[in-house]
């Protein structure tokens, strides 16, 4: 039999059959033929990944997440955009599930305005053309990359997790060069509440800063943004006046961000969302200089055991 021609890989923390994106890939199959999937367990997403990749068969490595359904036309596009030569990574957007709750469709909308995040926002919108890209496009969660460039680039660092994707995506673009397309979308839920959603900026802040242990200093915005918080410091010291000029300066952004988001907000969504939009930035530059305290602490724990399963539940490496 020949191989597949693609073998995704998804992270669990626990092996279920009835997981959306199992259930997504069952619907929807290449139209050379089913895709291998394997399903690595633990509780270390790096190295899950890289243990999956030494039972890959296909030649393209499609990362999906266990809460990710693809989008109607993802495998076609995958196979025109793979039949560029230049193309080694190529990524999409993970975008926001048709039956989302009201705070999902808050923060979501956010997200996707780059007056918020900056260019993160193209992970999670369509946004432009295919193209050349950066880390700071493309999502784990959506991304596909020839398994020769693994062999190039090396895998992924077991000593980041969260963040772990985006020192990959920095050492491949070096050798390779990595693309964007807004085509290639899959969809999948967004945090659910406030506390969720401040928790992962805090996280996705503290993994930014961490990543200075495995690929050292580089001049970044990243690195830059922490000072954010040099202006509600320094505003607090000069007084009243200054802290209501800065809290006037920031519900004005987040007006401007809810009132121009694409998104199908209702007027009371969007009163919400200018509220919130000016804490995301702080959240995740907060996350930035907690960060800091972690790279005394301990890296994750890459010594856990690690289960690679086919899609039916079946083991492939007892000993694993």
């Amino acid at each position: 039999m020949d191989s597949p021609r693609y073998t995704v890989i998804v992270p669990m923390r626990n092996f279920r059959a009835d997981e959306p994106v199992l259930a997504s890939l069952r619907e929807r199959i290449p139209s050379d033929g089913p895709a291998q999937i394997l399903v690595a367990e633990g509780n270390h997403p790096a190295r899950q990944r890289n243990e999956a990749l030494a039972w890959a068969q296909g030649e393209i490595i499609v990362f999906l997440d266990n809460d990710c359904r693809l989008g109607p036309t993802y495998w076609s596009v995958l196979e025109e955009a793979f039949s560029r030569p230049e193309v080694e990574i190529v990524g999409g957007p993970a975008l926001l599930r048709s039956d989302a709750t009201g705070p999902e469709r808050i923060f979501h909308a956010l997200l996707t305005h780059p007056l918020v995040v900056g260019p993160l926002c193209s992970r999670y919108a369509a946004r432009g053309e295919f193209r050349p890209a950066t880390q700071m496009q493309l999502i784990l969660c959506n991304l596909a990359a020839r398994v020769s460039t693994f062999t190039k680039t090396g895998p992924l660092s077991h000593r980041l997790y969260p963040n772990e994707e985006n020192e990959w995506l920095d050492r491949a673009q070096a050798a390779h060069g990595i693309w964007y397309d807004p085509r290639q979308q899959v969809f999948r839920p967004q945090r659910s509440s406030w506390i969720e959603m401040a928790r992962m900026l805090v996280r996705y802040g503290m993994g930014r800063t961490r990543q200075l242990q495995v690929s050292g200093w580089k001049m970044s915005i990243h690195h830059i943004l922490p000072l954010l918080w040099v202006v509600p410091i320094l505003a607090i010291v000069l007084g009243p006046a200054y802290m209501i000029s800065l809290v006037l300066l920031g519900l004005l952004v987040g007006i401007i961000a809810a009132a121009t988001c694409n998104s199908h907000l209702t007027l009371g969504q969007r009163c919400v969302a200018a509220l919130v939009a000016p804490l995301i930035p702080m959240f995740y530059t907060l996350g930035q200089i907690l960060g800091w305290f972690t790279l005394f602490t301990p890296l994750p724990d890459a010594s856990t055991p690690i289960g690679i399963y086919n899609e039916k539940g079946e083991r492939l490496n007892p000993d694993g």
